[in-house]
């Protein structure tokens, strides 16, 4: 008899037992675009306005959606790998380039003078004909200074490339970007997903309304929660073309069918002004979704829509409900998520009715990413003996009790040993029962008057 093997970490079953609930606490939301600027094909974080400022110059539209609830935008700019950074070049002396390749380089000038202040010094100033950036100007006394302090500069790189002394120049524009912006293929969406796979994010936002591109990007996460015990919600949308058609997003929530993948059919003008579609609508969906904390529901939020592209009808909202197709509907002046639905609508092994509820799966997956980032800080470091799964079990339950103080499961969880299971050798069993809590969305009731 061969000796079993397995990858070494936690492994957690989920058990459907009962009616519950239970609510999601996350906060990172990973958001794929194209844009002439940021790092290419590299994820970054931004959790500010200022870190977005950084990396995308606030030019991007769905980076900027998905940030408006909170969630830490994990920006990752897609590009065809033959993109090319603006540049300038002084032969045999230095050659100031553009941070990031791309077109929005070529926006970039700077200039080199006498210091106002210290004559035997340079200043270096760097511009933005765009305005989008800030002035910069460093003082330096050589090439070598400037190379190290340039490495601060928002907008450029300065290299010492030769034995020329800086000299003076007037304002002198970067040349020579190449776009890397061209259509994503099928083939290359593979390539991203493979380069993302391990990347740490609660929602994927995916800016592709090809059927099939969803299709793999489905399998894609399925494979990443069975596999590497990563789960993240998926948020998807459709053809701008067919936005008005309630039919077309049904049948993209009939294709899907997954309790962790959520259909927006919200189209139309943002309160700013911008006209999006519901692609583009999708990564604020996506940046709610991750943003909304453990205790809150976001059936009922109110949608930052000026006019919606339909407004729905009553039958177009419940066959859309009933199909598990996200929807804003009016409510009064303002628009509001009519309800937190995913397009599980087939219920499958282990299912139940209320997994289609954008909270509840939420929460499932967060319990299960946080106790697996428990195993996985505690693998080969506990003895396999009562007190040493004991150290396990106190960091869950003490997750537990956090959980619980929200309001996002019963006081009444447990977490302790497996009763019939035996631990023994490279393996550890547990048991976790806990109640999960919902909110009230509807309200009934009998009114009798006297």
């Amino acid at each position: 008899m061969s000796i079993q093997r397995i990858r070494s970490g936690a492994y957690v079953d989920l058990l459907a037992k009962a009616k519950a609930r239970v609510l999601p606490t996350t906060g990172r939301v990973l958001v794929p675009y194209q844009a002439e600027w940021g790092q290419p094909n590299f994820a970054v974080d931004m959790a500010d306005t200022a870190e977005r400022l950084l990396e995308t110059g606030l030019l991007v539209d769905t980076v900027e959606l998905a940030a408006e609830n909170g969630a830490t935008v994990v920006g990752y700019r897609v590009t065809n790998e033959q993109e090319k950074a603006a540049v300038h070049e002084v032969a045999d002396s230095y050659t100031v380039q553009a941070k990031y390749p791309g077109k929005r380089g070529e926006d970039f000038e700077y200039m080199i003078r006498p210091s106002l202040v210290d004559s035997t010094k340079k200043e270096i100033i760097i511009r933005d004909t765009k305005m989008i950036y800030d002035t910069e100007t460093y003082l330096v006394a050589d090439k070598n200074e400037a190379e190290e302090k340039l490495k601060k500069s928002s907008m450029v790189r300065f290299k010492n490339n030769g034995s020329t002394p800086l000299e003076d120049i007037a304002y002198t524009a970067l040349t020579g970007a190449a776009s890397g912006t061209a259509t994503i293929t099928a083939g290359e969406w593979s390539r991203i997903f493979n380069r993302i796979d391990g990347l740490e994010f609660d929602v994927f936002y995916l800016p592709s309304a090809d059927p099939a591109v969803q299709a793999a990007c489905k399998q894609w996460l399925l494979d990443r929660r069975s596999k590497a015990r990563k789960l993240a919600q998926l948020v998807v949308a459709g053809d701008a073309a067919k936005d008005g058609d309630i039919e077309a997003h049904n049948e993209r929530s009939r294709a899907l069918n997954a309790r962790f993948i959520i259909n927006s059919s919200i189209a139309g003008q943002h309160l700013n002004g911008e006209e999006y579609n519901s692609i583009q609508w999708a990564a604020w969906v996506a940046g709610l979704v991750a943003g909304t904390p453990a205790n809150k529901s976001f059936t009922g939020i109110k949608v930052p829509l000026k006019l919606a592209k339909v407004d729905w009808g009553h039958s177009e909202v419940m066959k859309g409900l009933a199909e598990g197709t996200l929807m804003a509907t009016r409510d009064g002046y303002d628009y509001i998520i009519e309800s937190a639905v995913n397009t599980l609508t087939t219920l499958g092994s282990g299912e139940r009715e209320d997994f289609g509820k954008i909270r509840v799966s939420m929460t499932i997956d967060q319990i299960l990413n946080d106790i697996y980032s428990v195993g996985k800080r505690y693998r080969a470091q506990l003895d396999n003996d009562p007190d040493g799964r004991a150290i396990f079990i106190g960091a869950v339950t003490e997750y537990l009790k956090i959980r619980a103080q929200q309001k996002a499961i019963a006081t009444d969880y447990k977490f302790e040993e497996h009763p019939v299971k035996e631990s023994n050798f490279d393996f550890a069993y547990f048991k976790l029962l806990a109640k999960p809590l919902d909110a009230i969305e509807a309200f009934f009731i009998d009114w009798e008057v006297a």
